[in-house]
């Protein structure tokens, strides 16, 4: 059986487009999510080392921590300019 990755390629788009890409809260929330989630990628594994002990003892929970907390702050943010926009609006 040959799998068919455009089909599924496809549909993950889809999936990602409906539950994660809708509203200006939404692209806020998962854009800085992805960011911080970058962004705890590149810096924390030098980081890591001086505040961990290890590379490995704690560098999964701190990009876990950033990234969550960049997508709170990038909700918030969509929250802030869809309220903006409906005040503008109405």
């Amino acid at each position: 059986m040959k799998l068919n990755y455009a089909a599924a390629a496809r549909l993950l788009r889809r999936l990602f487009m409906r539950h994660a890409w809708r509203t200006t809260q939404q692209k806020w929330t998962t854009s800085f999510a992805l960011g911080g989630l970058l962004l705890a990628s590149v810096a924390m594994p030098s980081f890591g080392i001086a505040v961990f002990g290890t590379a490995f003892a704690g560098w999964w929970a701190a990009v876990f921590l950033v990234s969550l907390v960049s997508g709170l702050i990038g909700n918030r943010v969509g929250i802030g300019r869809e309220k903006a926009v409906l005040e503008k609006d109405g």
